[in-house]
């Protein structure tokens, strides 16, 4: 399994290079990541930087790259491991949100509408990951209705946007809460819900 930058020890350049970079926009925003801000907060001079990375977009487009193996090793972890379909999607839904956790800047990535309305080349790869993940919940919450664990009736796909959904929503409540509560305890109360609602 091919393993992403997060794998890396944050003393590694490019680890470090991510790490405080996403730390920069998790505080401020990613507009507010510039490369000498981003040289400061590394403690590199920025002509060190643009030895890794030939612009901030540069390095957009490696940390979308890394989330998307990281996602696929997610998906493959849940693949291998899980004994049901229910399982699967709880493993999922915990996998993500412990990687976002540890990383909270990559959520203002993935939602920012500097991407989503400014390049259309990252704004693609942020599409390309949602739909390689929405396309493995869609195949776990078929497995699923095929068992008759979940509602024979169920719309695959807006059951699977539902469920990719309660990230966003356990993430947002989270960080209104300031990141005092749990958000292991979030995401388990809302997908209790959610398997209500669909459960065969």
């Amino acid at each position: 399994m091919k393993k992403s930058v997060f794998f890396q020890t944050p003393e590694s350049r490019k680890g470090d290079i991510i790490t405080s970079a996403l730390r920069i926009i998790d505080r401020s925003g990613i507009k507010s990541l510039t490369v000498a801000r981003l040289a400061q907060e590394v403690g590199f001079v920025e002509s060190a930087l643009y030895r890794h990375f030939k612009s901030k977009r540069d390095l957009v487009s490696f940390i979308l790259d890394n989330i998307r193996q990281e996602a696929r090793n997610h998906l493959a972890e849940v693949e291998e491991k899980a004994s049901n379909s229910l399982e699967a999607l709880q493993q999922l839904l915990f996998l993500h949100l412990k990687f976002l956790e540890e990383y909270p800047g990559i959520f203002k990535i993935i939602y920012s509408d500097e991407i989503h309305l400014g390049d259309m080349e990252l704004q693609d790869k942020v599409n390309g990951l949602i739909s390689e993940i929405l396309a493995f919940i869609k195949k776990v919450i078929q497995k699923a209705v095929a068992e008759r664990k979940l509602k024979t009736d169920l719309d695959v796909t807006t059951a699977a946007m539902h469920f990719l959904g309660l990230v966003y929503t356990a993430f947002s409540y989270w960080t209104i809460k300031e990141r005092r509560v749990s958000l292991r305890k979030i995401s388990t109360k809302l997908l209790e819900q959610y398997l209500e609602g669909v459960k065969a």
